[in-house]
């Protein structure tokens, strides 16, 4: 009973929260425990696409193709929602519409012939990345709004360790179920599954409460798209913070992209990999992840967001280079869990202080610009990891994907941190720290 009191409590904003600040974080973290569910169909589809006998090039095109599609849309899709009175209809059907491409995936390896299915995945989730474009250029203003008075290390920390929890338990589940099947069943079954929470998780997504946009930052009614554009550019270029900041997130993107298809490659290929241990694998990341949320928002408090972007993005440089040493399944499971305790300190810091260099009322706007660098870093990276792959080996990749991360924990080592004018919306309660006051897949 107190252990679901407890749990209870932390779904639950703080009691001296406003009634929107309470409404919010309700929605949030419920959609935050349903997404993390379906976080696991995110591990196992290009595992999926593996096992159906997938190239290389076509296992790493899963994380290439979404970031096509956000470099050619992210910044058109921001200036169109930048318009918008209110940005939460387009997050929440942003996030709808990604989530059923879970659905037809399933249903096209079950009625297409064989050679036609990894084709008509990589054609459907590069469809559903017009969607997921729409989340992601959003969610940092959604997040920073819906954080309030509390701050964003306070929301983001509950928030990604609910999710956490969620990851680790359908991971798990998943794991179990696509032993108990075969396959492709096994694989059709849990990918149906995680469009229909997909469903169920627009419904709270849907019903967060943020402020409209301000009328100035709207623009003005049929003014003409050029003058929309030179506008943008000339009030982006005015941020040399903001600016300094996405230089130093293109290198660390670049690594952390190169990464992302070169580990299951390496789970499948080099380690022979059951899907059980990398189900476990994935619930050992989602478990150490709650451990890192709690241990970096400690850290945060004592020594700044500074520290732990320094500390953190170090951390999970090196992680890539540490697996590619490793032969046995138990000790990729150890060094994946130690991973994931430095990658959600890069999480936090990053958030907060993209957050601190954008300025108010133009969210959107350059949340936008940030997530076309990202989807840049993923356009090139998966690809060269791939011809790096078939040149190195997938080993050899990895440790070149870490060296590139190891250059960007430098730079943002040597980052100063904000301007000393800038003015966080928010803050860590109870916290005065001169180089960070407060601050999701």
């Amino acid at each position: 009973m107190i252990g679901l009191r407890a749990l209870h409590g932390y779904l639950e904003a703080p009691p001296d929260s406003t009634p929107v600040e309470r409404h919010n974080f309700h929605h949030a973290f419920r959609e935050a425990a349903l997404i993390g569910v379906i976080n696991a169909a995110i591990a196992f589809l290009p595992v999926f696409v593996a096992r159906l006998g997938g190239t290389n090039l076509e296992v790493s095109l899963v994380t290439a193709l979404p970031s096509l599609t956000g470099v050619l849309l992210a910044i058109p899709l921001g200036g169109f929602m930048q318009t918008r009175r209110n940005i939460i209809p387009w997050y929440a059907r942003g996030r709808l519409g990604s989530q059923l491409a879970f659905g037809l995936v399933a249903l096209a390896s079950l009625l297409l012939p064989g050679r036609l299915v990894i084709p008509w995945i990589l054609a459907i989730y590069g469809i559903a990345t017009v969607f997921a474009t729409m989340t992601n250029v959003s969610f940092n203003v959604v997040m920073d709004a819906t954080a309030g008075t509390r701050g964003r290390f306070e929301l983001m920390s509950r928030r990604w360790s609910i999710m956490g929890v969620a990851t680790a338990g359908s991971l798990a589940l998943v794991g179990t179920v696509l032993g108990w099947l075969p396959f492709p069943l096994n694989y059709q079954v849990v990918f149906t599954g995680f469009a229909l929470t997909g469903v169920w998780a627009y419904q709270f997504g849907s019903r967060i409460q943020v402020p409209d946009h301000p009328s100035s930052a709207r623009g003005t009614a049929g003014e003409a798209f050029s003058a929309r554009v030179r506008s943008m550019v000339a009030r982006v270029l005015a941020e040399r913070p903001f600016l300094a900041f996405e230089g130093r997130r293109l290198v660390y993107a670049m690594s952390a992209m190169l990464t992302l298809p070169l580990i299951p490659l390496y789970y499948v290929r080099v380690l022979d990999a059951p899907d059980q241990w990398i189900g476990l694998m994935g619930t050992v990341q989602a478990l150490m992840l709650l451990v890192g949320y709690a241990i970096w928002r400690w850290q945060a408090r004592l020594r700044g967001a500074g520290f732990v972007l320094a500390m953190a993005t170090f951390g999970a440089a090196l992680y890539p280079a540490a697996l590619s040493l490793t032969h046995g399944i138990a000790s990729a499971a150890v060094l994946a869990g130690l991973g994931a305790v430095f990658t959600s300190g890069v999480n936090l810091a990053i958030f907060d202080r993209l957050m601190t260099t954008v300025p108010r009322g133009y969210g959107v706007t350059f949340n936008s610009i940030d997530t076309t660098i990202v989807y840049l870093a993923g356009v090139v990276a998966p690809v060269l990891g791939a011809l790096l792959a078939d040149w190195i080996g997938i080993g050899g990749a990895l440790r070149v994907s870490a060296v590139i991360g190891l250059a960007g924990a430098t730079l943002f080592a040597l980052d100063r941190g904000p301007r000393p004018d800038s003015a966080p919306a928010t803050h860590l309660e109870g916290v005065v720290d001169a180089e960070s006051v407060a601050p999701e897949a």
